[in-house]
């Protein structure tokens, strides 16, 4: 990701006036638009996808929210980023009851190519799990010190993975399955969240695996920090009453590629 940047501070906006979800995306996708890195078409694009794939993340100490929509939107590749005076309410990504969260920070990713979707994903993952980045943003009023925060994190070349501790001791109750993801972006965010929603329908634990990663499969910031791209290979594993139902599930959903899901 080094070759390219992805952040440059003409794409922070700061503060972002806005009281709804929608007027803070229409905000910042205007910026990006006025900029150069995206169509016209990319705004209401971004909006009737947060309706039907929601993009807020529960966070601690800041709410953010990472609106984006497909490729052919984006002229260039860009993150665009908001930080609002007061919160304003995105449904909560993954969750099946609609869930909100206050988000405070937004990130709004413009991605032309599919292939780097998944590496903005991680990139972006890795920084708003870190507590003590999103605490330097919530009590930083300098927008130069914001500028040059997401200009060392955004832009860093090697992207660090926040990861768990593998568990190499199976249970000897749990069960599992291995299916490689064939997804042409991987598992990102709307495959992520169809995931995510089917795991969560069961009362097993549920955790997948990906090169030497580990994440709850009910946690949509888990799942997508795995960094699954196309090609490669998960282990799903599952322990309880409903286990062997919820595999059978899950290795469906990733072997069909998410029901042809975008």
């Amino acid at each position: 990701m080094g070759q390219n940047k992805w952040f440059h501070e003409e794409n922070l906006l700061m503060p972002l006036e806005a009281k709804t979800k929608e007027e803070a995306i229409e905000e910042l996708g205007n910026l990006l638009l006025k900029n150069g890195y995206v169509k016209e078409s990319f705004v209401p694009a971004v909006i009737a996808r947060e309706k039907e794939f929601a993009t807020g993340l529960p966070t601690s100490e800041i709410g953010v929210a990472i609106p984006h929509t497909d490729s052919h939107h984006v002229l260039k590749q860009a993150v665009a980023v908001g930080l609002l005076p007061e919160s304003v309410k995105f449904c909560e990504m993954g969750d099946s009851f609609d869930a909100e969260v206050d988000v405070r920070l937004i990130f709004m990713l413009a991605v032309p190519d599919k292939d780097k979707v998944m590496t903005m994903l991680k990139q972006v993952m890795s920084v708003i799990q870190d507590p003590d980045f999103l605490k330097s943003i919530a009590q930083t009023s300098d927008r130069s010190k914001i500028a040059v925060i997401m200009n060392e994190r955004l832009n860093a070349g090697t992207v660090t993975n926040a990861k768990d501790e593998m568990q190499t001791n199976k249970s000897a109750d749990a069960l599992e399955v291995k299916v490689t993801v064939e997804h042409p972006v991987g598992l990102h965010a709307r495959p992520a969240t169809l995931f995510v929603k089917a795991a969560a329908k069961y009362k097993s634990d549920i955790s997948v695996f990906c090169e030497g990663r580990q994440g709850n499969a009910k946690s949509i910031l888990k799942v997508l920090t795995l960094g699954a791209n196309q090609g490669c290979e998960i282990t799903i594993r599952a322990e309880g009453e409903d286990a062997q139902e919820a595999l059978n599930e899950l290795k469906e959903l990733v072997a069909s590629n998410f029901g042809g899901v975008e």
